[in-house]
């Protein structure tokens, strides 16, 4: 029974130190951002965030966000600050990939910035308790969905045409 005992603690411990392993370090630096993906992907988020363009998977933006995969949904901290509508800073974005119908968003909180300037920075127009613009292919909001948390989002598809 005690050897029993031993043995399958022996056999937990040996799991849990394979499963807590670090990655090897080719498979962990296979997609660790280069010197020049920052620049590049900060301009695809940013024509995104303006909705300029829709976000696409390219390889600088899946390297800054360590992803490994295509699927950019999700919460994603930003390498660095990265200015949008030119006076507007962000450090993460939001994002959320959906079928046509669905529609897509990229989703940020402006540092420090209240609800009137990020209207006025992006050029949007007051719709209710949001603000508003047209794009072609979708809409750029700004809200405050809870007291002194304010958003800017790019809404493409959906209906938001």
């Amino acid at each position: 029974m005690k050897t029993t005992r031993t043995l399958i603690a022996s056999a937990l411990l040996l799991v849990a130190t394979l499963s807590s392993a670090q990655m090897p370090a080719a498979l962990r630096d296979a997609n660790a951002p280069a010197a020049g993906d920052w620049a590049k992907a900060s301009t695809i988020l940013r024509n995104a965030i303006e909705c300029r363009e829709p976000l696409y998977s390219a390889k600088p933006v899946l390297a800054v966000f360590g992803l490994t995969n295509d699927s950019l949904d999700g919460d994603h901290k930003l390498p660095e600050a990265l200015t949008v509508f030119g006076t507007l800073k962000v450090s993460s974005i939001s994002i959320f990939q959906g079928t046509e119908e669905e529609g897509s968003s990229y989703t940020v909180q402006p540092l420090g910035a209240k609800l009137a300037d990020v209207a006025k920075a992006a050029g949007l127009k007051k719709d209710g308790p949001r603000y508003v613009r047209k794009v072609k292919g979708g809409i750029v909001e700004a809200s405050e969905p809870q007291p002194g948390t304010v958003q800017l989002a790019c809404i493409r598809g959906g209906g938001h045409e």
